[in-house]
């Protein structure tokens, strides 16, 4: 049978011993209450017969002394009183048996004096009785109290007794518990205990057990996770480290790790002896990649928790193959790149030269020859598709913005898409606004963006649709916005139509590519500019670009132009076309110009005769063009020699610091260019610093080709800055007052991007003063490259720099 329940059995138990010791209680006080009453009855009862007595021999004497036989009156009332007095004793005296022969010898007596020995008999009882009663109730009492006491005594070890057997019921099912929990925190998980005891302790037993089965069952799955997650972890293609907690010091490893960087073992410590790794503080940054043994290896370093004090994990990947892979559509890029533009550079070049001398060709060959110009820079333009989508990709896409006028370039790609409008027999109406300002934008990349717009209108509308181009101006931006009456597109299409070959799919789609709109999309982003879409189904479709207007960022055009009117420029380039090509270019404005084939003969050339520029390409059999570069800058006196790169490898870290056009050549750009590098010369910086510092900076800073100007001051910076342009400028964070020193560098460069780089020993702020600068602070060592990222994108590209702009 079950035991109770300890919520039911104790109340049962207290209720029943509070009911005992209540009975206990009332019968003592029951006790002590009867013994107290029969005492003062008695003593009642004593004293009232002691009074009768005294009254009775009062009677007894007065009735004696009365009585003489007359039957007066006054015998007659004492004879009365006398039977009453007697009456009296006789009944008071009924109550103590002792008292009734000593009441009747009183009430007999023959005379005064009987009667008065018999009353001191009756009086001596009295006497006797209250002593008697004294003496029983005293014992009574005594007797009660020690009943209470025994009662007492035993109901309080039923208590105890009671108690100690619920203690002993519970015990050893607690002990078991006990025992049990001890032994499943020591990792013994198959210990249980029996259920036993009161309903409440049997209760727990059950749940102590269905936990450790629970328990157990969890284990278990965790082992086998930690299993399954440990022949992953060993079997996975990267190297995992994991630091001590709290330290940099390595705690585990996988085996992939002893093969890619061997020389880490357990207790190696990543930040201050990392090995072939980054220290681990440059790891919680940014995924760094390393040269290894070979192998090109990406590191990334991730905390544990978010406080990062249970350590870090620290992954590493062969990114060989990938590397491999890059380089090689790098190289595929480069290789197409040349190989396509150069044939195009000539077609291109020699149609426009036709174009523009138009002496010895009738109308109808002029009319040849513009819509073999106008369809050779459409095929130039689908050429340069792929190749833009694979440089956006790689972050190499080159912008070479000037002012540009909108409605030429809107006109330009309406007349070249009017045979295509036609033969769907669409119908395209322009407007352009009143007073357009120009755009500062790359003419190339505009035409590329209207003709994708275009292009994706003219696809997407049906026979006889409506076509609409338009272009106005906004709060400084200048818009053009392409309107249709096509099918429209949903929500959902919108969401994806810059993506990269997405095409909404409906009755109206005829093949491409689905690169444009993607392509449009990065260009604008490249040019600062924004662009919109709206659209309904079945209501067509608008697309709208805004691009920066022109403003006052291009007024040294026209001087750039009037510097280069009758130079001499001396033009290396291994191909005769595109040699002779620049050259033709050029003579518009009376250049006269001088071509070698060869790099040597260039060489040769520059160092006999005085030229003011000299344009040059970078792949060339004999000797590439940063080969040349480096000589002509080696030579004395041509230190500051203007030179103009012409080539497809516009993005070359080497270049960085030097004038660069790509091809195809646009003939403004190439004139514009040269024109400004004559008048401006060679790429200039400006360092301030402390002699010490220049050291340690000169030789890196000398790799980069760029004309270096140093000063020690503010007063030195200043001056240096009123005699001479700069483009930008490294200044000590070290010197006194570095706040003044950055006031005094006034940057009056050619370059849309000017930039002030702060740099010290540490790279790190070492007072107040430089942080609220807000420039970036760069160690001396990553100066040299803080200086080449802040010139790269200034020459080739229209990204943010890495520095901060003043």
């Amino acid at each position: 049978m079950p035991r109770p329940s300890l919520a039911r059995s104790l109340p049962l138990a207290l209720i029943g011993l509070t009911l005992v010791l209540a009975v206990i209680a009332a019968f003592g006080v029951a006790s002590l209450y009867n013994s107290r009453q029969n005492y003062e009855n008695t003593l009642t009862s004593s004293y009232q017969l002691d009074s009768a007595a005294s009254n009775l021999a009062t009677a007894t004497v007065v009735f004696q002394s009365l009585s003489n036989g007359s039957n007066s009156q006054s015998e007659l009332q004492a004879a009365r009183t006398y039977r009453s007095a007697q009456n009296r004793a006789r009944a008071l005296a009924q109550q103590d048996p002792q008292s009734v022969p000593l009441v009747n010898q009183e009430a007999g007596a023959a005379n005064a004096n009987a009667a008065l020995s018999a009353m001191g008999k009756v009086q001596d009882r009295q006497t006797q009785r209250q002593t008697d009663a004294q003496h029983h109730a005293r014992n009574s009492s005594q007797l009660a109290l020690a009943l209470i006491v025994i009662a007492g005594a035993i109901a309080l070890l039923v208590a105890l007794g009671m108690v100690l057997m619920l203690i002993r019921s519970m015990r050893r099912p607690l002990d078991s518990l006990v025992d049990a929990t001890r032994a499943m925190a020591g990792g013994d998980l198959h210990r249980r205990v029996e259920p036993d005891g009161p309903a409440e302790l049997r209760h727990l037993s059950s749940a102590f057990n269905a936990m450790g089965d629970d328990l157990e069952a969890k284990t278990q799955r965790i082992e086998q996770e930690r299993s399954r997650l440990a022949s992953t972890i060993t079997s996975l293609g990267e190297a995992l480290l994991v630091t001590e907690p709290g330290s940099t010091r390595l705690a585990t490893l996988n085996p992939r790790a002893a093969d890619l960087v061997p020389e880490l073992a357990v207790g190696h410590d990543l930040e201050h002896d990392p090995g072939p790794l980054p220290p681990l503080s440059q790891l919680s940054q940014t995924e760094q990649t390393v040269e290894h043994n070979g192998r090109t290896l990406a590191v990334t370093g991730n905390p544990l928790d978010p406080q990062g004090k249970e350590g870090t994990v620290v992954t590493v990947r062969d990114m060989s193959e990938w590397a491999r892979l890059d380089r090689a559509k790098s190289e595929f890029i480069a290789t197409a790149s040349h190989e396509l533009r150069s044939p195009l550079t000539s077609l291109k070049g020699f149609v426009e030269l036709l174009a523009n001398s138009p002496r010895g060709l009738n109308e109808r060959q002029r009319e040849f020859v513009a819509i073999i110009l106008r369809s050779t820079d459409r095929l130039v333009d689908l050429v340069n598709d792929l190749l833009d989508v694979a440089r956006i990709e790689a972050d190499h896409v080159e912008i070479n913005r000037r002012a540009v006028d909108t409605a030429e370039i809107v006109d330009e790609m309406v007349e070249l898409m009017g045979p295509r409008i036609e033969a769907k027999h669409q119908t395209l109406t322009t407007e352009v606004a009143p007073s357009l300002p120009l755009a500062l934008a790359d003419p190339a990349r505009l035409r590329q963006i209207v003709a994708n717009l275009l292009t994706n209108a003219h696809t997407y509308t049906p026979d006889g649709g409506k076509l609409l181009i338009r272009t106005d101006t906004r709060d400084d931006q200048v818009r053009i916005s392409v309107a249709d009456t096509g099918p429209g597109m949903s929500t959902e299409q919108l969401d994806h139509i810059y993506e990269r070959f997405y095409r909404a799919q409906d009755d109206h789609t005829s093949a491409g590519t689905g690169l444009g709109l993607s392509i449009v999309k990065s260009l604008v982003d490249l040019h600062r500019g924004k662009i919109e879409v709206a659209s309904q189904p079945g209501r067509g479709t608008t697309f709208r670009v805004s691009i920066p207007a022109a403003g006052s960022s291009v007024a040294d055009v026209n001087p750039a132009l009037d510097a280069l009117r009758g130079r001499r420029v001396l033009i290396i380039e291994d191909e005769p076309e595109i040699a002779q090509l620049i050259s033709d270019q050029l003579a518009p404005l009376e250049v006269e110009t001088t071509i070698a084939p060869m790099a040597k003969q260039g060489l040769e050339l520059v160092r006999k005769q005085k030229f003011d520029a000299v344009t040059l390409d970078v792949r060339m059999p004999e000797m590439d063009g940063v080969e040349v570069l480096k000589e002509i800058r080696a030579t004395h006196g041509l230190e500051h020699l203007p030179v103009v790169f012409v080539s497809v490898f516009s993005n070359m870290a080497e270049l960085a610091g030097e004038w660069i056009i790509s091809k195809p050549i646009d003939a403004q750009e190439l004139r514009e260019v040269l024109g400004t590098a004559i008048s401006m010369g060679r790429t200039s910086a400006l360092v301030v610093s402390r002699p010490e510092m220049r050291k340690q900076l000169e030789p890196s800073l000398r790799a980069l080709g760029v004309e270096l100007v140093w000063a020690g001051d503010s007063n030195a910076a200043e001056k240096a800055c009123a005699e001479q342009r700069f483009e930008l400028a490294l200044v000590d964070a070290g010197l006194p007052k570095p706040q003044q020193v950055v006031r005094s560098v006034n940057l009056r460069g050619r370059r849309l991007r000017r930039a002030v780089v702060l740099f010290n020993e540490s790279g790190k702020p070492e007072s107040r003063a430089v942080e609220e600068l807000g420039l970036k602070l760069v160690s001396v060592s990553e100066a040299a490259q803080s200086l080449a990222d802040a010139l790269q994108p200034a020459v080739t590209r229209t990204g943010e720099p890495a520095t901060a702009s003043r």
